[in-house]
């Protein structure tokens, strides 16, 4: 009795609160005639024919085997006098407990076995809402998506096949996704043949669960067999399409080791593996179903070799022939260009058992995409300029499963007060890693940009006057050296960007062939370019960029303008544990984890134009007080003084100094920057400051320096460090540390029954700390005085206001009186009165706001410090879970559940200092919020399960939640020292709903389920930056109860699977004595729903193009006006063939058709908020434009650019597409 208190003692200690995702099967054993109890009956459940757990049950015939990997069992009870009985397709899910009775036969016959095949219950008794499918029924479905399966569950929408999921009316970003227990950061990354099951949980989340306001989509990869399989599969698309989706998957499982049976023969496996991969080739994995214009080949290659025409008044430049191109010159296609991807995606794992309640397991995946993404703009010239984007994604994990006792064995009378006691220790790391690049250039940073050699001759230029030579002590008259003009400007084109360089070499050419006039007078219309004035901005220089085609598309030989890499990890233990104690099933468990978040970025082709600016920077004067008169060979005087260049060492760039260094040249020798080619610059020598450009950065980084280098995990800079190191030569290096948040969490929960009501009980705490710095006032970058502070008090500050008011006077450095106070958003005048905004206190300040600040000295300065921010404070959530269900009857259930969830603020809540720093540069810009705290959500549901008949079921639900304090962007109005934006927990929102789920099990071949979702999803804001445009204008922060964008009232989901069978089992036609639609059927998916909201607008804006401010107007309420409804269906036909090799050996093929998007409907996802149209906003056809319109280059060209413009591929779904697959067993 002691020792196993002492055990139970032991796990509660090394698992006081956390996570498991395990799963539970009880039940009881029965005689099947008499129905009476059978206690101490031997109970087994195998995997792959491995045998993985067994116990024995009690006294009532009841036992329960935990923890239990989630997958499909065999599960065999034997008992002295009866026949072992077996069940075959027990489905085991993830926190979930299986209830199933088993029920012996004896007989004389007793080496006979009973098997029956598993039928899933028709009523969860452990009711979590949502749904649990298995391998073989993701397989069926006609998606590879683990989103578009998911979204077949009651309460989800998805906007198209692929896309996230808005799970009850909560952001996409409310939803986490788990793979064996692990939290997913990046891509999923698991092939489709490595899934054993997928668990959507859309309410009622277990406490073992957290950091999620909205559901959690729970993958479970396979484990190893005690005897080797394998498979593969080849999938196709390239017979009926032009996106060439190509895939080939192979799994392998086996033991490694076997124990030896008492007989000699081989057992159990002791060790053993699972392997599984998949490789994807894609030329558009998201196509659209009106294709893709593009300019044709041949009209591409004559725009390259001739880019320009002259204006019809040819002195006034050239201009693109691009601008003239006209929808014959253009072609439609299927797939969009130049966005083909590979991917490998692998997932293994490693089983070992070395006694009976030991288990231990190691795993992992990894995930490789590679591929160019798609930018709309590029599309019809520009597609070749396409970023790259590569992606690694890897996770390994291991977990330690301990059981104590040994029911078997152990008639101890405790054993009936403690039993199925365990604890599990797991620990995983993932890594994601991203690039984005251009793919001729990749980190070679210099030849983005870079167009060629320009050399650049200068001259004198002389004014007549008089200067005094004080080292001669002498007066000289003449032409007196006033400074320096270009005289010639050469180029020669490289081949480095040979699209790009095509614009200045043709310029230049056709500058000589008509004649020209230089910006440089007195040389007349020679042809001839003397200045970089003289190339207009249409020939280009190192680092310029293409011009746009009327603000709508981009011509060819526009570069992509950024390289950069990311580095996201977490660490994450987790300790969890259970024990039955009498009639309470306990389980505890707790979390830690810990992110990293670093990157780093340039855009590189501004460094040329920054290092034009930064080179001779000190060489601009001349040095006056040093002439060179001019004399002949005889002494005589020339009639000329010269000057040199005045080296001004204050204004010298450690740009310009490195350089030199490099290049050796003298302190006054003119550098000539475009003269040089990439290979000759290095980044490290501009300094950091020089990068960040006052706020008009070129680098953007944190976690690694400014220059790209990553710091250990272990050993990041502070914000004081960003503020006051320097290098060896002074300069500040501004270091930047990475986001490091900590995370931890515990929960204890309890399930128990009172008579024949189940409650599951539990409580959740989340701890969440930012681990960085924050504001001690968001209004305030600079320590200020409070109202009650002796320097308030001097200046007659009120009596009633305290340490919580900031005080504001009329003068930042000599303040004479306060003008107002404030506490937090809250505002005040000067005799204590409540006001809406500052702007009287702005006023009193003579137009800046002014707080009493403790240094202002500092404050005119911009010298910023520490003084004004502080720690983070970690936030801890209580969070209750409470769930229960009561059987009515054997045929319908009730249940409900109350629950309060939480999760971290899911982005831009890491502290970036530059942000900071630059705030006066960057007045009323968007600010990241490190003092985010977390969004919270309360929610409710009611139910009832009905069985219809012994092979169907029907649950309706009603669901009502609270969305708390979430983040949207707020204004700041009379921060100081300038307005900026920022990220708040301001928004609130609410979700109503009712859902009907329908549950046919196969009945006649047929099975189906059908699922209604009823939804109202009010809220002030659909995403966190979705109130940025009203922010930006500087109003009110307002919160207005408005439908959210994925607000969709009516949802259906329908999927129905028809098969036939194999052998006495099947039932279709005969042909020639062929069984001609054995292990043959279909398996088809509608989803349909209503149109999701969006706000009407009543003025005609240009929406086709950009870089255009025009403001729209609202018509009616916000989000007033709906979609049209959308449906799609989807079909995956298959038929499997038996190949036997002999008497024990045989495969199985099977060939199938998936088509998705069967009857290729163009379903609305998107349209114009002033038409309501998905290809029309109404510019082309408004009287108001025309006039605009014929003053372009070739209205004709305009008109149809723009209409295949406005004609957008993305506010359509994706079109039909069909794959031919095979995969073969073994």
């Amino acid at each position: 009795m002691l020792r196993k208190i002492y055990l139970l003692f032991a796990t509660v200690l090394i698992s006081t609160v956390g996570f498991a995702q395990t799963g539970t099967l009880k039940g009881t054993v029965l005689d099947a005639i008499s129905g009476e109890v059978i206690p101490f009956a031997n109970v087994v459940i195998e995997r792959n024919g491995s045998q993985t757990a067994g116990t024995t049950t009690d006294f009532d015939g009841k036992f329960t085997i935990k923890p239990i990997d989630p997958g499909t069992y065999t599960v065999k009870a034997t008992f002295v006098g009866y026949q072992t009985y077996m069940m075959t397709g027990l489905i085991i899910s993830a926190n979930k407990i299986t209830f199933q009775d088993l029920k012996l036969s004896s007989g004389i016959q007793k080496d006979e076995i009973t098997i029956v095949e598993y039928k899933k219950p028709l009523i969860d008794q452990d009711n979590i809402t949502g749904e649990t499918k298995t391998a073989e029924e993701i397989v069926a479905m006609p998606t590879r998506s683990v989103a578009s399966v998911a979204a077949t569950t009651a309460g989800i929408y998805q906007r198209d096949e692929g896309e996230s999921l808005n799970v009850r009316g909560s952001r996409s970003d409310a939803t986490d996704y788990y793979i064996d227990g692990i939290k997913v950061r990046g891509s999923l990354g698991v092939p489709q043949s490595a899934i054993e099951q997928i668990t959507v949980m859309t309410g009622g989340l277990p406490a073992q669960y957290g950091d999620a306001t909205a559901g959690i989509i729970s993958i479970t990869t396979k484990g190893p067999s005690n005897k080797f399989f394998g498979g593969a599969e080849l999938e196709s698309s390239s017979l009926f399409d032009k996106y060439n989706k190509n895939i080939f998957g192979l799994n392998l499982s086996g033991p490694i080791l076997k124990k030896r049976n008492d007989d000699g023969t081989k057992g159990n496996s002791v060790i053993g593996y699972f392997f599984s991969g998949e490789f994807r080739m894609v030329d558009d994995s998201d196509p659209s179903a009106i294709g893709n214009w593009k300019v044709k080949d041949n009209v591409l290659a004559d725009l390259k070799a001739n880019p320009f025409r002259p204006a019809p008044n040819v002195s006034a430049g050239f201009l693109q022939n691009a601008e003239f191109v006209t929808m014959d010159d253009l072609e439609k296609v299927q797939a969009r260009q130049n966005v083909a991807q590979k991917r490998i995606s692998v997932s293994g794992k490693l089983d070992f058992k070395p006694t009976k309640n030991t288990y231990l397991s190691l795993g992992g995946n990894y995930y490789y995409n590679r591929g160019h993404s798609y930018t709309r703009t590029y599309s019809l010239f520009n597609s070749n300029n396409n970023a790259e984007s590569i992606s690694n994604t890897w996770r390994v994990f291991g977990k330690l499963t301990q059981k104590f006792g040994n029911q078997e064995a152990d008639d101890d009378e405790s054993a009936s007060i403690i039993k199925n006691a365990f604890f599990t220790i797991q620990g995983d790391y993932t890594r994601n890693e991203y690039t984005t690049q251009d793919d001729s250039h990749n980190e070679n940073i210099f030849d983005y940009g870079y167009i060629g050699k320009f050399k650049t001759y200068k001259q004198n230029i002389y004014d007549f006057g008089e200067i005094y030579d004080t080292t001669r002590n002498t007066y000289f008259t003449g032409q007196i050296h006033s400074g320096w003009t270009d005289t010639l400007y050469t180029f020669k084109e490289a081949s480095i960007n040979p699209d790009a360089a095509v614009y200045t070499s043709k310029y230049y050419d056709m500058f000589e062939d008509y004649g020209m006039t230089s910006y440089i007078d007195g040389y007349g219309m020679d042809g001839v370019i003397r200045t970089p004035l003289d190339l207009q901005g249409v020939g280009l220089r190192n680092g310029e960029r293409s011009q746009s085609v009327y603000s709508l598309w981009y011509p060819f030989g526009r570069e992509y303008n950024y390289y950069g890499y990311s580095y996201y990890s977490q660490s994450t233990f987790k300790a969890s544990g259970s024990a039955d104690i009498k009639d309470h099933e306990l389980s505890f468990g707790m979390e830690y984890e810990q992110r990293t978040d670093a990157s780093w970025g340039v855009n590189p082709v501004g460094l040329w134009g920054l290092m034009r600016l930064l080179t001779n920077k000190h060489l601009t004067q001349l040095d006056l007080n040093n002439p060179h008169p001019v004399f002949d060979e005889n002494g005589i005087y020339k009639d000329t003084v010269n000057y040199d260049r005045l080296y001004v060492a204050e204004e010298q760039a450690e740009f310009d100094r490195n350089l030199r260094n490099k290049l050796n040249k003298g302190k006054v020798e003119w550098i000539d920057v475009d003269s040089y080619t990439p290979d000759v610059f290095d980044l490290s020598y501009f300094s950091a400051d020089e990068l960040l450009n006052d706020g008009g950065s070129y680098v953007s980084y944190a976690g690694y320096d400014y220059l790209g280098k990553r710091y250990a995990t272990n050993k990041q800079p502070t914000f004081k460090d960003f503020l006051t190191e320097t290098d060896g030569r002074g300069n500040h290096t501004r270091p930047i540390a990475a986001f490091q948040p900590i995370y931890t969490a515990g929960y204890l929960q309890d399930k128990f029954a009172i008579e024949d009501l189940i409650f599951n009980v539990g409580v959740r705490v989340d701890r969440y700390d930012a681990n960085q710095l924050v504001l001690k006032d968001k209004y305030l970058l600079y320590d200020t005085y409070t109202a009650n502070s002796s320097k308030a008090r001097e200046l007659g500050s009120l009596s009633q206001f305290g340490g919580s008011h900031y005080v504001y006077v009329d003068d930042l450095e000599n303040p004479s009186s306060i003008v107002g106070y404030r506490s937090g958003d809250t505002w005040y005048d000067e005799t204590g009165s409540e006001i809406s905004t500052p702007d009287v206190l702005i006023t009193a300040a003579g137009g800046k706001i002014a707080p009493l600040v403790k240094n202002s000295t500092a404050a005119l300065n911009g010298d910023l410090s520490t003084d004004a921010f502080k720690d983070y404070d970690p936030q801890t959530v209580i969070m209750p879970r409470i769930a229960f269900s009561f059987p009515i009857s054997d045929e319908a259930q009730f249940f409900a559940h109350y629950d309060v969830l939480t999760q971290r603020p899911p982005e831009r809540s890491n502290f970036n200092p530059t942000e900071y720093y630059f705030l006066e540069q960057n007045i009323g810009g968007l600010l990241n919020n490190p003092d985010l705290k977390p969004e919270k959500t309360v929610d409710y549901e009611i139910g009832f399960a009905q069985t219809l008949s012994l092979k169907s079921a029907l649950t309706i639900s009603l669901f009502y939640k609270e969305l708390r304090d979430m983040i949207q962007v707020m204004n700041l109005p009379g921060a100081y020292p300038g307005r900026y934006m920022t990220m708040q927990n301001l928004d609130f929102g609410t979700v109503k709903g009712l859902s009907v789920a329908y549950d046919l099990r196969r009945t006649n071949n047929v099975a189906l389920t059908a699922n209604y979702t009823l939804q109202f999803a009010d809220g002030t804001g659909s995403s966190a930056t979705s109130g940025y445009s009203l922010a930006n204008t500087e109003q009110p922060n307002l919160r207005t109860m408005t439908p959210l964008s994925f607000d969709q009232r009516h949802t259906i989901s329908l999927s129905v699977d028809f098969h036939y069978g194999a052998g006495k089992d099947y039932n279709g036609p005969v042909l020639f004595g062929k069984k001609i639609f054995e292990r043959a059927g279909f398996n088809a998916l509608l989803s349909a729903g209503s149109g999701t909201p969006y706000s009407k607008q009543s003025n005609i804006t240009q929406e086709a193009a950009f870089g255009i401010n025009d403001r729209s107007t609202l018509e009616g309420t916000l989000y007033g006006s709906r979609l049209p409804w959308q449906s799609r269906v989807s079909a995956k036909i298959n038929k499997e063939f038996e190949i036997k090799w002999n008497d024990k050996k045989n495969s199985y093929v099977n060939v199938y058709l998936q088509v998705q998007n069967l009857f290729n409907a163009k379903n609305i996802i998107n349209v114009y908020r002033a038409t309501g149209n998905p290809d029309d906003d109404g510019y082309l056809s408004a009287s108001a434009s025309q006039n605009e319109i014929n003053t372009t280059n070739n209205p004709e060209s305009f008109v149809d650019l723009y209409r295949i413009k406005v004609d957008n591929p993305s506010h359509y779904s994706l079109p039909r597409m069909m794959n031919l697959g095979l995969t073969i067993s073994f």
